[in-house]
């Protein structure tokens, strides 16, 4: 059996390296992961003295002795080449790796995803992919959330095509894009989302649908929303932090109320915890980096070791289903 071969970056993240590595183990112990292999970027023998105590075989260490913090700006990783992001995007690049998985400098990623990796051939621009929920457990797509702040009109079809197949990965049959505008008529929105609506129209084997207002962003009217990456970003932080001051408003009406309420409180407070945890856009593992040559999962900075294992997770699919091959070109 061939092995598939996840990097993971043992550097990156806040809770670096305990939760990396509590995460690599519940990966490695997965019974629908027979053929798992985690590569650790960084480290030393004495890191991984749990899993050889569990009988973990499948693993290997490269190490780095170059550090990329949350300070490092993103051009300079590409001078750091014995960092653990730097080592490897490289190794995607070679096909040593089947996917790299990191918590680190998103901005570092990026810029060593796009410049030691590479770029798929006719892609101008990769984009930074994320699963959001939506009405009826049903999940969309939202691309790009913030690997270009600045797009030209070409860049948005390239991020519909990466949307596109990002969509049909997560098992969405012939997905309905949209594009983000502050409208649905012809007219409205800027010159360069104009331009890309004329762009998308002429697309083939993407099913386009035209503009989409904010509004509908949970929904079910769409499948991916296509937007820059400033925007997307904005969008995405607005939806987090809208959906934590609701829970915590109706938390603290709770507290302040009634016996009637606070018994009420009581009885929905698991009901509470599961609207907050599908809220959660990093319960799908991480985002993507996609329009690269390889797969790469960008895991939350904060992430503990069940996320880690779910980043882990969702990068091995992705190399499963041949995810990058998919991207319509």
């Amino acid at each position: 059996m061939s092995k598939i071969r996840i990097g993971l970056d043992l550097y990156g993240g806040d809770n670096a390296p305990v939760s990396l590595i509590q995460g690599a183990i519940f990966a490695l112990q997965a019974q629908d992961m027979p053929d798992l292999e985690i590569c650790f970027m960084g480290g030393k023998s004495s890191d991984f003295s749990e899993l050889t105590e569990k009988g973990l075989t499948n693993f290997s260490f490269t190490p780095a002795s170059d550090n990329v913090t949350n300070d490092t700006k993103p051009t300079e990783v590409l001078k750091l080449k014995d960092s653990s992001i730097y080592i490897g995007c490289e190794k995607l690049k070679s096909k040593e790796l089947g996917a790299f998985v990191s918590c680190g400098n998103t901005g570092a990623l990026l810029s060593a995803g796009i410049f030691v990796a590479g770029r798929l051939p006719g892609i101008k621009r990769p984009s930074l992919v994320a699963a959001l929920p939506g009405k009826n457990g049903k999940v969309r797509v939202l691309c790009d959330i913030g690997a270009n702040a600045d797009v030209k009109p070409e860049f948005l079809l390239d991020f519909a095509k990466q949307g596109n197949a990002f969509a049909r990965f997560l098992g969405i049959e012939n997905p309905r894009v949209g594009l983000l505008n502050n409208g649905t008529e012809e007219e409205k929105g800027s010159s360069v989302t104009k331009e890309a609506h004329q762009l998308l129209k002429g697309l083939q084997n993407i099913n386009y649908i035209g503009y989409i207002e904010a509004r509908e962003i949970f929904g079910s009217t769409f499948d991916v929303l296509v937007t820059d990456g400033f925007t997307g970003n904005a969008v995405l932080k607005t939806m987090e932090g809208t959906a934590y001051y609701i829970l915590d408003e109706m938390k603290q009406l709770i507290k302040t109320g009634s016996i009637k309420d606070k018994l009420g409180g009581l009885l929905i407070k698991k009901r509470l915890k599961l609207l907050k945890s599908k809220l959660d856009y990093k319960q799908y593992g991480g985002t993507f980096l996609l329009g690269v040559n390889g797969v790469i999962v960008k895991a939350h900075g904060s992430s503990d070791a069940q996320a880690v294992y779910n980043a882990i997770k969702v990068a091995y699919k992705a190399v499963k289903d041949e995810l990058i091959s998919k991207i319509s070109l």
